[in-house]
């Protein structure tokens, strides 16, 4: 009878393992079939805009905004009004970006989600010396910052 009791234990057992991993590795899985379905409707639609060599000579061709001038004349009391500057998001927030990463991306210029999520993977993987073969990295970081900016336009 003490046989038959661990063997039904061990089979109950066996099917609750089973089910726990199945849930772990279907939710991961999921998860990146979701990042690459998101990545794939971008990359449709960067393929699917006309992109004709007038208009990427025309972008670069623009002439820089000129700086507002004050018609105030400005005296010691007032204080010089700047631009302000943008803000500035923790990077780090994103998984797979620690501090050296989020330095790398600050210096070139990368200080928001919203920034960052403009990127594209090329850019990303010079920016912050990656190799081609983490294409599938640099994807999921720019797609977390994606949810990231969308959830910071929400607030």
């Amino acid at each position: 009878m003490k046989v038959l009791r661990v063997f039904f234990l061990g089979l109950v057992y066996g099917w609750f393992m089973k089910y726990i991993l199945d849930e772990i590795f279907m939710k991961d899985h999921l998860r990146m079939i979701t990042n690459e379905n998101a990545l794939l409707r971008e990359r449709i639609k960067s393929l699917e805009a006309p992109k004709s060599l007038e208009a990427k000579s025309l972008k670069r061709t623009e002439p820089s905004p000129q700086p507002v001038q004050h018609t105030e004349p400005v005296t010691e009391s007032q204080p010089i009004q700047s631009v302000p500057s943008s803000r500035t998001d923790d990077l780090k927030l994103i998984k797979g970006v620690g501090p050296q990463m989020e330095k790398k991306l600050n210096n070139a210029g990368v200080s928001t989600f919203e920034q960052m999520s403009r990127l594209t993977t090329t850019e990303l993987q010079n920016i912050l010396g990656l190799s081609k073969r983490v294409t599938q990295n640099a994807d999921n970081l720019i797609t977390q910052a994606k949810k990231f900016a969308q959830q910071n336009s929400k607030r």
